[in-house]
C-alpha cells in the first residue's frame, strides 16, 4: 500500500506533477483537480482532511487526478509557484485553498476564484463534493 501523499508539499515539483496528471488524464479521460494552498493555512489542512473522507476519496479516485501545489512556506505568504496561479487566471486571489478543475487537456472547466474554500474550516466535506459534482 502506498503512503498517503502529503498535500501542499513545498519540496515537490509542481510543473512535473501537473505534467504527470495531464498525461494520465489524456489516457483515462479523468479531470484534474488542482489545489493551490499551503501547509500553514488552516483552511488548506481542512481540505486535506476532506480528501480522506470516504465519499470524497471515492469521487476523487473515480473522476480526478489530484495535484496540490504549495504557494508559500511562511505564514501568510503566497510567493511560490505564482506562475501557475497566473496561468489559471488568478483563482488564488479569492483565498486559499484555491481549487481549479481542469479537463484532460489542462483547460479550466471551473474554479473557486470567488474564494469558496478560503473558509473551509467552517464547511463540510459535502461542500467539496457538491463543488466537484456540480461546479460553481
Amino acid at each position: 500500500m502506498e503512503a498517503p501523499l502529503e498535500l501542499f508539499d513545498p519540496q515537490r515539483d509542481p510543473h512535473a506533477d501537473l505534467a504527470s496528471a495531464k498525461a494520465a488524464a489524456a489516457k483515462d479521460g479523468k479531470d484534474i483537480l488542482l489545489a493551490l494552498g499551503a501547509r500553514w493555512c488552516s483552511d488548506c489542512t481542512t481540505f486535506e482532511t476532506w480528501t480522506h473522507d470516504p465519499e470524497v476519496a471515492a469521487l476523487l479516485a473515480e473522476k480526478y487526478h489530484l495535484v496540490t501545489i504549495s504557494v508559500g512556506t511562511a505564514r501568510g505568504q503566497r510567493d511560490q509557484n505564482t506562475d501557475i496561479d497566473t496561468n489559471l487566471n488568478h483563482p488564488m486571489a479569492g483565498g486559499i485553498p484555491s481549487l481549479s478543475v481542469l479537463n484532460p487537456e489542462g483547460k479550466i472547466r471551473f474554479d473557486s476564484a470567488d474564494g469558496e474554500f478560503s473558509r473551509a474550516r467552517k464547511m463540510k466535506p459535502t461542500d467539496l463534493l457538491d463543488f466537484l459534482k456540480y461546479g460553481r
